[in-house]
């Protein structure tokens, strides 16, 4: 019997790419940390050093499966910068507020038909967010869920930076399972990306369903995979029916 729904977050609910205005206040924080640290850079050398930080992360995500948190990201940037990060350090921790801020000054769009989707099947189902972190924490996520009247709407949202793993790893699908108190069978995972998503959820356990609005990825072994909030809508209809 279907119990649950989780869905992830990025390319999912929310627009995923990245927003030139969101990263240039993100990069000026940073600037702003270096500064702190008397590692003033030339702007040609900060954008650099920011660009490279996002491959470290793309590596630590992609190969490491990693649940890294922002200010993991913070001093990797102050170390490669030849600055010793200081714990407790209050620009490393405005820093980040200031990158999370960034993402509610410049919010991505949930997607068409999500906000009905989700408002509809909570009432039928339990819900959560299974969400790999990027370089905005999941708190930041959860004020953006908040700002769009959506986080209510979820039982728990998990997300990799407090799991310490990322997708397709079992720690982050388990922890959906102990906190919703259903067995994995009796959730369905809804995601958009193939291995991390589906392959994690059907590793785990779960049924998994695709949805291909961000992007088309090709075969899959998910059980339906959905172009639209709406085609999603009209499949979970038929499971609920029966």
């Amino acid at each position: 019997m279907l119990r649950a729904l989780t869905f992830d977050y990025w390319d999912t609910l929310y627009e995923g790419g990245r927003l030139a205005g969101r990263v240039a206040l993100r990069r000026t924080a940073v600037g702003a940390l270096l500064g702190a640290y008397g590692r003033d850079l030339p702007e040609e050398q900060l954008r650099a050093l920011y660009e490279a930080s996002g491959q470290e992360a793309e590596r630590w995500w992609s190969e490491e499966q990693r649940g890294y948190k922002t200010d993991d990201r913070l001093r990797w940037i102050l170390e490669h910068a030849a600055a010793t990060p200081r714990e407790g350090c209050e620009h490393v921790a405005a820093a980040v507020d200031a990158v999370d801020n960034a993402l509610l000054m410049l919010p991505p769009a949930m997607f068409p038909g999500a906000w009905q989707l989700l408002r509809t099947m909570q009432r039928r189902f339990k819900l959560a967010v299974i969400s790999d972190t990027g370089f905005a924490s999941g708190r930041a996520q959860d004020r953006l869920l908040e700002k769009d009247a959506a986080r209510d709407f979820f039982s728990a949202t998990i997300y990799s930076m407090d799991i310490g793993h990322a997708k397709p790893r079992p720690e982050i699908f388990q922890a959906a399972v102990d906190v919703l108190g259903v067995v994995p069978a009796d959730i369905l995972h809804i995601g958009d990306n193939e291995r991390t998503d589906i392959r994690g959820a059907l590793d785990a356990g779960y049924r998994a369903v695709r949805l291909d609005i961000a992007r088309s990825s090709g075969p899959s072994e998910a059980e339906f995979v959905a172009r639209s909030f709406e085609e999603l809508s009209q499949y979970l209809a038929t499971l609920h029916e029966h």
